[in-house]
């Protein structure tokens, strides 16, 4: 074989392999673009419905909220079900059990979330609810053997003093807090333990979106998800907040939006993680919390004190911070 023929099976960079990888790049960078601004969105949509609870909270009871989130779940994913294709089942197998866990630990999850909402006000029970990335970084550790770094422990710990300085219990702060006038110290304690147990549920059920992988089509999971809480939630109403018939346009439009809202926020966030990178992914959804404080103070006139925004800077850092550290572990790992 001659010198020639030897160096014709040698690529050759030139300007026009140059070019379409210039493409390539820039056609990732505006995926992942995309993919930031969903997630955003996806954060609008949560808090948006996050709002909508908080005022359907003055006339109907949490787990009823809960029941008609999941009954137009249940539709609005069926009718994108049958137009796309998908089986809203699953797969036959053992996947259909996990589907049907991740669903009931995302209802009681949800069911906790939307009574600390009724109970406290719209940005603390937000802040409070997302410990979940830190829970779920532990949960990861233990159930699926991934690394928890000694950084991973002092963001955990950190978002811990957080939620007591957001939560501002009177043994230690000895009632110099600013407390809501609606509830006493007890049923407010209650209310966050019910937005912390909420976000522990809600880190279970991210474990298992993680555990079945892609066995099931995002829409799958949202079926599951609203026709569990379906289920679910009247079991609540029966034995506990009884159920209250909506009246007028009004209360009927803040169940239908508190739904609506919902279901396009999981969709965004859906896709959203399939388009952008984790860690930035992780960053664009602590704009929930920004949403929640801006609704907050301009619609519900909830003015929060020093106390909760110290708290709540503290846990959205830490928890920003967690996801970075996680995304730019898996890409050390990925490129090793």
């Amino acid at each position: 074989m001659s010198a020639g023929q030897t160096s014709s099976n040698i690529p050759i960079p030139n300007e026009s392999t140059s070019l379409l990888h210039n493409e390539q790049h820039t056609h990732t960078k505006r995926r992942e673009m995309v993919g930031l601004l969903y997630m955003t969105l996806s954060a609008l949509g949560f808090s948006t419905m996050s709002l909508f609870v908080k005022l359907s909270g003055a006339n109907f009871p949490s787990f009823e909220i809960v029941l008609a989130r999941g009954i137009i779940q249940s539709l609005l994913s069926l009718v994108c079900c049958w137009m796309l294709g998908v089986n809203p089942l699953g797969r036959p197998g053992t996947v259909r059990l996990w589907l049907f866990f991740r669903g009931l630990v995302g209802t009681l999850g949800l069911c906790l979330f939307f009574y600390s909402i009724t109970k406290l006000p719209l940005a603390d029970a937000t802040v409070v609810f997302f410990l979940g990335p830190a829970f779920t970084a532990i949960l990861a550790s233990l159930v699926l053997g991934e690394p928890f770094s000694l950084f991973d422990g002092i963001c955990s710990i950190s978002c811990i003093i957080g939620v007591v300085l957001v939560s501002k219990p009177q043994f230690l702060f000895g009632g110099g807090g600013k407390q809501d006038e609606d509830i006493n110290e007890w049923e407010r304690l209650f209310a966050i333990f019910c937005a912390l147990l909420g976000a522990v549920m809600s880190a279970i059920a991210y474990v298992t979106v993680r555990r079945i992988g892609k066995g099931a089509h995002f829409l799958v999971h949202v079926f599951y998800f609203g026709a569990v809480s379906t289920i679910v939630s009247p079991i609540g109403i029966a034995l506990s907040q009884g159920f209250v018939m909506p009246k007028g346009v009004y209360q009927y439009s803040m169940l239908l939006l508190v739904g609506g809202c919902a279901f396009v926020g999981q969709c965004f966030l859906n896709q959203g993680l399939q388009m952008a990178p984790a860690g930035p992914g992780t960053i664009m959804r602590m704009n929930d919390v920004v949403f929640a404080f801006l609704f907050g103070i301009f619609i519900l006139h909830e003015y929060p004190d020093m106390f909760s925004v110290i708290g709540a800077s503290i846990i959205v850092v830490c928890t920003a911070a967690l996801g970075w550290h996680k995304y730019q572990v898996s890409k050390r790992v990925s490129h090793k």
